[in-house]
């Protein structure tokens, strides 16, 4: 999968769970978390080589992603987020992993997860 695609794909699901005032949005293969105090921050998957990258290295680049997300949510919010189960301040903790040309995304315990993301399929 081109490395544009990928980001406008995970943009697409952080899109649907970030909270009110937060922005997800893909630049080429740039992706950007934009917050309401105007602060935010901004990566690229431009190193995903369609031709080279193998699922794990998807499913990396997705933990980096959720988890800076997680990182512009909490830090503008002081507060955990995704909220954890039965509350408490612990994060629930980004988790990826690749399920064949399935990236699978959550956060919590993979077991339990407090938040699922739909899965991102890869070209084949």
């Amino acid at each position: 999968m081109e490395s544009s695609r990928f980001a406008r794909e995970i943009v697409t699901r952080l899109a649907a769970i970030l909270p009110a005032g937060f922005a997800a949005r893909a630049d080429g293969d740039a992706i950007h978390i934009d917050a309401p105090d105007e602060l935010g921050a901004s990566t690229s998957v431009g190193y995903l080589d369609p031709a080279e990258a193998e699922p794990h290295d998807y499913a990396d680049a997705a933990w980096n992603v959720l988890s800076m997300a997680q990182d512009v949510v909490s830090e503008t919010t002081a507060d955990p987020w995704p909220a954890p189960l039965g509350g408490g301040s612990d994060l629930a903790e980004p988790g990826t992993r690749a399920e064949g040309r399935a990236i699978v995304l959550w956060f919590g315990a993979e077991d339990a997860p407090v938040l699922r993301l739909p899965s991102i399929t890869l070209d084949t």
